[in-house]
């Protein structure tokens, strides 16, 4: 009995393809690379801020410590794990005391300082007289309120030029974004 051609090459394909199937399976998914940390810093007399992820494989991670009166929300939750693995370490100092420990969700409360390290889904605070320092990476999104000085706060990069913390959601992201072309190139061409 003889086979066409195109039957062989439909029989070795098949073969071919369910090969690839079956040991694209067995593949684990490896964890996305580090990323780039940057240097952040923040205060406010009266605001809130949240601490979130650029995108699922890129959740927030690094070293966080603050100063603070207020309310502190840790989300480790097991719901949604670290894309590369971190585990999440905090400290408190001071008078704050863990309130709740809900599957991975950690609310802490009262005047002292948190010190966050590992990697973790999100992190939010609110409430008054608060500094912090984070080297990692993540977005912030800060909503001040305005003081009696009506000053609603700063935070700043490594370069220490502080920006306002405003009053409508600033987004700023560690390690800091640039956009643009830095140092553009002008080329003339012609006579002119």
């Amino acid at each position: 009995m003889m086979l066409s051609v195109a039957t062989v090459a439909t029989v070795l394909f098949s073969l071919g393809a369910s090969s690839l199937a079956q040991n694209g399976s067995k593949k684990a998914k490896t964890p996305p690379p580090k990323p780039d940390y940057g240097d952040f810093n923040l205060e406010t007399k009266i605001g809130s801020f949240r601490m979130l992820e650029f995108n699922d494989d890129s959740m927030p991670e690094g070293h966080f410590e603050m100063s603070f009166t207020g309310t502190v929300l840790v989300d480790t939750s097991v719901a949604v794990k670290h894309p590369r693995g971190l585990q999440t370490t905090i400290q408190t100092e001071g008078n704050v005391k863990k309130e709740v420990d809900y599957h991975g969700r950690e609310v802490f409360h009262g005047t002292g300082k948190i010190i966050v390290d590992g990697g973790w889904h999100a992190l939010q605070w609110f409430g008054r007289d608060m500094s912090g320092k984070f080297f990692g990476s993540a977005v912030f999104r800060l909503n001040g309120e305005f003081d009696k000085n009506l000053e609603t706060g700063y935070y700043w990069y490594k370069d220490g030029k502080k920006n306002d913390w405003g009053t409508s959601g600033m987004q700023p992201t560690v390690p800091q974004a640039i956009f643009g072309v830095r140092n553009p190139t002008i080329k003339f061409s012609g006579k002119g």
